[in-house]
């Protein structure tokens, strides 16, 4: 039993690189932090927000600043990363748009600002990115309007007076990323029959490397970008679906089989100070659990049946009711045959080994 799993952890990263398509499903909890602000810029600012079906409002991290965390922990790893430069006589700062040279051009994709450029160096004016998300949305309400985690005023009355943290808020995420694989490292050239040829710009070692790159960068998310208060994002959940085919199923279901319970919640009143209004707000210990009830996914998954390579779930097991065993055996036990050895439930840590190795 030892030696075929270490046979899966060698070929996880290659039998990504064999399929179609990859989805990724994280779950992630901001324990006290300012992850929406950067470097500089104003110290107010609006919140980015999601207004659901029912009215309820929850926060968003977009897709850029995402990114821009896994950008930051590349950087620290030594890769070579387009940041924007200045350039001398350049009105804004560009970047170099070369996905050979760099991995975030490659894996993200870039829109080439300079005409004519382009040509003269045989490459796309636009790449669209292979990989892409719509960023995380909050899981519970978001009880302000601006900067999110963190809710400021000037304790004098003239304008640039000095910040003062009022308040930190903590929020659970869940952030869909999805990757068109075979776009990985390659160039796609329109044919004169109207198909489509890829043409490799970098090795087959160097298009491995760089997708291991990219998963293990979701599990430092955060821990490397520039700023204060931004601690890093480990996951609680993760959840990689490998298909020959694209598809977003993983992430509708877990939308709706996850559940998230606050331990000791209380409510009490307070004054905005901003607004000078009085509201009732939640005030809880920070403990919570996890649950899944499976329903969704396993109708999906028997729903898609035939585009399915692979599904791997890891789980922080001392966050969840039910352990990893548990999970997968609930799982298989509602699934045909043909389904039942395609999905795997472990705990976190065996879960990073099998992608990374």
């Amino acid at each position: 039993m030892v030696i075929l799993r270490k046979k899966r952890e060698i070929a996880m990263i290659k039998e990504i690189l064999k399929a179609r398509w990859v989805e990724v499903v994280d779950i992630f909890r901001v324990e006290s932090a300012n992850i929406n602000a950067g470097e500089g810029g104003p110290a107010e600012i609006d919140v980015k927000t999601i207004h659901l079906e029912d009215g309820t409002v929850v926060p968003r991290i977009s897709s850029q600043a995402i990114f821009r965390m896994i950008r930051d922990y590349w950087i620290d790893k030594g890769e070579k990363v387009d940041i924007a430069r200045e350039e001398p006589g350049k009105p804004a700062p560009l970047p170099k748009c070369d996905p050979k040279e760099f991995i975030d051009d490659d894996l993200f994709g870039y829109l080439m600002a300079r005409r004519g450029e382009a040509s003269e160096r045989g490459i796309s004016e636009a790449r669209p990115g292979p990989i892409r998300s719509t960023g995380a949305m909050g899981l519970f309400e978001y009880p302000d309007d601006t900067d999110f985690t963190t809710s400021i005023i000037s304790p004098t009355e003239k304008a640039g007076g000095a910040m003062v943290t009022r308040r930190l808020y903590t929020n659970t995420f869940i952030l869909p990323i999805w990757c068109d694989v075979k776009r990985v490292g390659k160039e796609v050239v329109p044919q004169k029959d109207k198909s489509l040829r890829f043409e490799n710009f970098i090795s087959d070692n160097q298009r491995e490397r760089r997708m291991r790159l990219f998963f293990e960068s979701l599990f430092y998310l955060g821990k490397f970008a520039p700023g204060a208060y931004k601690p890093p994002l480990p996951p609680k959940l993760m959840m990689i679906g490998i298909f020959s085919k694209p598809n977003i199923m993983l992430y509708d279901a877990l939308q709706n089989d996850l559940t998230i319970r606050l331990k000791e919640v209380r409510l009490q009143k307070e004054i905005d100070e901003r607004k000078n209004e009085e509201r009732i707000v939640s005030i809880a210990s920070g403990k919570i659990a996890f649950s899944i009830e499976p329903n969704s996914l396993i109708e999906r998954m028997k729903f898609y049946k035939n585009d399915i390579i692979k599904i791997r779930i890891g789980i922080f097991e001392s966050l969840f009711e039910k352990d990893a065993s548990k999970l997968q055996e609930e799982m298989r036990d509602k699934l045909d045959d043909n389904l039942r050895g395609k999905i795997t439930v472990s705990d976190l840590a065996t879960f990073k080994d099998d992608i990374l190795k």
